[in-house]
C-alpha cells in the first residue's frame, strides 16, 4: 500500500517510497513533507485495523536527515513517534549519515575481547589456538564486513588480539 500510494514519495528521487523489512523490523524512507507523513500514518492505521496487528508508535522512531526543527516537530506529532539520531544500530550494523569512525566498531572489538577472556591460552597447544582463531574469531566480523568496509584501525585491533592469543 505504501509503495503504491502516489502521495508517499522517495526522499531523493521521484520514485515510490522504499520499504525495507526484516523479521519484525521495518524501515520506511519517506520525504519530510506533511502530506507524505500524514498519508503514511493513515496507511499504517488502515493496515493495523485490517490485520489486527497493532503498531506501537511509541516504540517507533523517526530519524531525520536535513529536516528543520520546526518541521520535524509537526511530523513527529503526526506520526506520534520518538525522535532518534545517528549514529545508531540496526540489525547489529552501525548506521550513520556520516563516515563511521573507529569508535563505531568498538562493540565488535569488545565482543572479541570477551570471547578471548574465556579461553585459556596456557591450556591449549598452538594448533588448537589456531583452530579457535580461524573458526570463531574470523567469523565474528563477517556480518559487519558483508555490509560495511571495516576501517584499517579496526582490522589492526582485531589482528593484534589474534596474534597475542596465538
Amino acid at each position: 500500500m505504501i509503495e503504491d500510494c502516489p502521495s508517499i514519495r522517495h526522499p531523493l528521487v521521484d520514485a515510490p517510497c522504499p520499504v525495507l523489512q526484516y523479521a519484525d523490523d521495518t524501515l520506511i524512507l519517506v520525504r519530510a513533507a506533511s502530506e507524505d507523513v500524514i498519508a503514511l500514518k493513515r496507511i499504517l492505521d488502515v493496515f493495523s485495523a485490517a490485520t489486527g496487528i497493532k503498531i506501537n508508535f511509541h516504540k517507533s522512531t523517526v530519524v531525520p536527515m536535513h529536516v528543520p526543527e520546526s518541521k520535524l516537530r509537526r511530523l513527529l506529532k503526526a506520526l506520534q513517534c520518538q525522535r532518534a539520531d545517528f549514529p545508531q544500530t540496526h540489525l547489529g550494523l552501525p548506521l550513520s549519515n556520516v563516515k563511521l569512525n573507529l569508535s563505531a566498531f568498538a562493540p565488535l572489538i569488545a565482543k572479541v575481547d570477551k570471547q578471548l577472556s574465556g579461553w585459556k591460552a596456557i591450556l591449549l597447544n598452538h594448533a588448537r589456538r589456531l583452530v579457535l582463531i580461524n573458526s570463531v574469531l574470523d567469523g565474528m566480523p563477517a556480518h559487519l564486513m558483508s555490509a560495511l568496509l571495516l576501517p584499517a584501525g579496526t582490522v589492526d585491533a582485531l589482528d593484534k588480539r589474534r596474534r597475542a592469543f596465538l
